[in-house]
């Protein structure tokens, strides 16, 4: 039996490429949300450093600065232990970037999930920035620390075993097959859509 669950969205009004100040604010949001005793709360999409950064996010001072915000994230999620965060941000790996859901939670980066499928009709065009996730998990590192990357990532919750959150971003929802299905398929009992 799946107990309850409290989960809260955070829109924090987000500044293009300020991630010391959109890191601050979605701090605010946590210790908010932990206030209001929610096991999760979870942000937007590239909600550290905006979704119009557009080539900035190919600029090292800004790759800089998302490492330097997740940083501080983690550490307020050590203040605020009840809570699961889930924030987007882009991740750099190698020659390619991501559009991705970090979890946090006390003081941890437990995992980063790539957006799967990427718009590039109308004012969207993130396939000029960014790479589509995969299924297969790989390792990456981000912050210094050694953190599962990839689409099919399930967390589990010690203290509630019948808690598994899968996460998904954005337009991967309307897509013919979204990965919530195969994370339903593999066990989650509750599906985050940033």
């Amino acid at each position: 039996m799946l107990d309850f669950i409290r989960i809260a969205c955070a829109v924090p009004a987000v500044r293009v490429g300020d991630t010391a100040k959109n890191a601050e604010d979605i701090c605010a949001y946590i210790e908010k949300a932990d206030a209001e005793r929610a096991d999760i709360v979870l942000f937007p999409e590239l909600a550290l450093t905006g979704y119009t950064c557009q080539d900035l996010f190919f600029q090292d001072t800004l790759w800089t600065g998302v490492q330097q915000g997740i940083r501080k994230i983690a550490d307020c999620t050590k203040d605020h232990p009840g809570v699961t965060a889930a924030v987007g941000l882009p991740v750099r790996t190698g020659m390619r970037l991501y559009n991705c859901a970090a979890v946090l939670c006390r003081g941890q980066l437990l995992g980063i999930v790539p957006k799967t499928y990427l718009p590039n009709y109308g004012e969207f065009y993130e396939k000029r920035q960014f790479t589509p996730g995969s299924t297969e998990v790989q390792t990456v590192t981000v912050c210094g620390q050694q953190v599962p990357f990839g689409t099919s990532l399930l967390f589990r919750c010690r203290q509630m075993p019948s808690f598994v959150l899968g996460v998904e971003i954005c337009e991967d929802l309307w897509s013919a097959l979204p990965p919530s299905t195969f994370h339903a398929l593999a066990g989650a009992t509750v599906i985050a859509n940033l």
